[in-house]
């Protein structure tokens, strides 16, 4: 097997989704600690909850519409780092201003949401962009430890080897964006969405000549 772009892909999106995650989990336990003291941060935080999702199944829709009409794959992958990029945007423009409530700041938070149901989908209708689902970690984790085992506890095969290389590679970017985001957004909060969707917008936009090199 050749590590080429499905091995970049797979890298870069599970990097994404840890760095997203994490980034958006440390933002639910602050505005939890905050919900007691301050009714408007409380409400901000029951309006997004509501609107998760619908807004995560109106991406899936809208993502497998658009696919049907068009099959742009390179650019449903290059909208994911745009939805990104315009959070980050606009979470720099609030926390400017000092702002952490009110209709903009739930749009911003719903972009975010958007470009993960986005991401979701995505994975699934073009199944060759990646080893595995990019935003499914429990079931990577399954399937690495089950990988493992198979390769330790019967006849060592070249396939086997593979398989678990390829789990480690998915785990790893993962693994690799949980420990940026929970760094950057501890220090930028949600203007750090700028960099995964730097990242997938540079990566699927920029033209560039594939490497092969050999996982085996």
């Amino acid at each position: 097997m050749k590590r080429d772009t499905v091995f970049y892909s797979s890298l870069i999106m599970n990097f994404s989704a840890g760095f997203v995650d994490t980034s958006t989990f440390i933002l639910q336990e602050i505005l939890w600690f905050l919900r007691t003291n301050y009714r408007t941060v409380r409400n901000c935080m029951i309006l997004s909850i509501s609107s998760v999702f619908p807004v995560f199944i109106l991406a899936v829709i809208l993502t497998r519409k658009i696919d049907s009409l068009y099959k742009n794959e390179k650019g449903i992958f290059e909208s994911i780092g745009i939805f990104l990029i315009g959070a980050g945007c606009i979470a720099f423009l609030l926390k400017q201003n000092q702002i952490a409530t009110g209709f903009v700041y739930h749009s911003m938070l719903m972009l975010i949401v958007f470009s993960m149901g986005i991401q979701n989908t995505a994975t699934r209708l073009y199944t060759n962009s990646a080893f595995a689902p990019t935003t499914v970690m429990t079931g990577n984790v399954t399937k690495a430890i089950l990988d493992f085992f198979s390769y330790i506890s019967t006849k060592h095969t070249l396939e086997k080897l593979v398989e678990i290389k390829k789990s480690l590679v998915l785990l790893t970017g993962f693994l690799i964006g949980c420990i940026f985001g929970n760094l950057i957004s501890d220090w930028f909060g949600l203007v750090s969405m700028l960099i995964p969707g730097v990242l997938i917008s540079v990566y699927y936009t920029v033209p560039s000549k594939k490497t092969y090199l050999s996982l085996q």
